[in-house]
């Protein structure tokens, strides 16, 4: 690979750009009393409600103690409730509240008016190029990742 390879400076660009993103993003939700994990807890709850807690901590890629220190503030919040779960008392599911919608709600105009600041002065072709590229991406990474987890299997298995 060349010194100036333009898929390493890609790669390292959207690193970067993502943990500007999550800084920029968790500095304005401050003044709302609100951390980036929690909203992304919350909007995750209010889109698919009763998630098991270690549901929600994979897909938002929290550690478990993490997540449960998390939990336990939106709890006492009066945003989130925790409920044991029938079939296995070990689990604990996840629900918003009604509080925690209203919570949501409320945060619309801050989505809104960060994305319009986010993408001003970008048009919708390059937005939808970016997200067919970003896809093409994503598809990449998760067949990396399956090969990845599958090398171990193989090599375990002689194969």
């Amino acid at each position: 690979m060349q010194k100036n390879d333009p898929r390493r400076e890609a790669a390292l660009r959207i690193v970067e750009t993502s943990r500007l993103l999550r800084a920029v993003v968790e500095q304005r939700l401050r003044p709302h009393g609100m951390t980036r994990a929690q909203l992304a807890t919350l909007s995750r709850l209010d889109r698919q409600d009763g998630l098991a807690q270690h549901e929600v901590a994979d897909a938002l890629e929290v550690q478990p103690i993490a997540m449960v220190r998390l939990v336990d503030r939106l709890s006492a919040q009066g945003l989130v409730e925790r409920r044991t779960d029938a079939a296995d008392r070990r689990i604990n599911r996840l629900f918003i509240t009604e509080a925690g919608r209203k919570r949501i709600a409320d945060l619309e105009g801050f989505k809104a008016d960060m994305g319009a600041e986010l993408f001003d002065g970008i048009g919708g072709e390059d937005i939808a190029q970016m997200l067919r590229t970003l896809d093409r991406l994503h598809a990449s990474l998760r067949n990396i990742q399956a090969a990845d987890a599958a090398a171990p299997k193989l090599r375990k298995s002689g194969t």
